[in-house]
């Protein structure tokens, strides 16, 4: 019987972690996964159709460009850990090791951490969210300063934006993909996540 259980707990764990994480071939819109020890990894998906585009040469530039960022920083910051062009859509996944080497590198705003730590480095919290829950409990900044300890990601920019840990509100502006994801494409400001 014990065999059964930590069989079963062990299945659990596996499908729980996984849930969370997911395939770069299987990822259809550019997303920015933001995972729990402040770390992104951001898959980009865009159009290759035009037949100026080069593979070769996209791929080249790129790892000339991460070597480069990671030579200036003096340690590994950013890799590369997924290319693929398949018919007329190029895949490029790429890991950052923290939220503010994402920022330096890709130039735009991502940001990881507690409520409180959001508010010490002067980011305006006047969101609408909405519980992914109870569409009917929506809260605003009030509400959001009384959860300084709750974390929060933002992102300023239209892309899809993914937690490691199940979310609790999410911009009312935002599409509900599942409980860690949701789709910013349509969002005029930030996209925004707190568990």
């Amino acid at each position: 019987m014990k065999k059964v259980l930590l069989l079963v707990t062990m299945i659990a764990t596996v499908f729980l972690c996984a849930c969370s994480e997911q395939k770069p071939e299987e990822i259809g819109a550019t997303t920015v996964y933001v995972k729990n020890d402040g770390s992104v990894i951001a898959t980009f998906v865009e159009d290759f159709s035009q037949s100026y585009y080069d593979t070769e040469e996209l791929k080249a530039d790129t790892e000339a460009d991460v070597l480069a960022y990671n030579t200036n920083a003096g340690e590994d910051k950013v890799e590369i850990t997924f290319f693929e062009v398949e018919g007329n859509i190029a895949k490029m996944q790429m890991e950052f090791s923290d939220t503010a080497t994402y920022r330096d590198y890709i130039g735009e705003t991502v940001f990881y951490g507690t409520i409180a730590e959001a508010l010490e480095e002067g980011y305006d919290l006047k969101f609408s969210l909405i519980n992914v829950q109870d569409a009917n409990d929506v809260i605003s900044e009030h509400e959001l300063l009384s959860m300084q300890d709750s974390h929060i990601i933002i992102v300023e920019d239209a892309v899809r934006v993914r937690a490691e840990s199940a979310m609790v509100y999410m911009s009312t502006d935002a599409k509900y993909i599942d409980e860690y994801e949701v789709d910013g494409y349509d969002n005029p400001d930030a996209t925004v996540i707190v568990y």
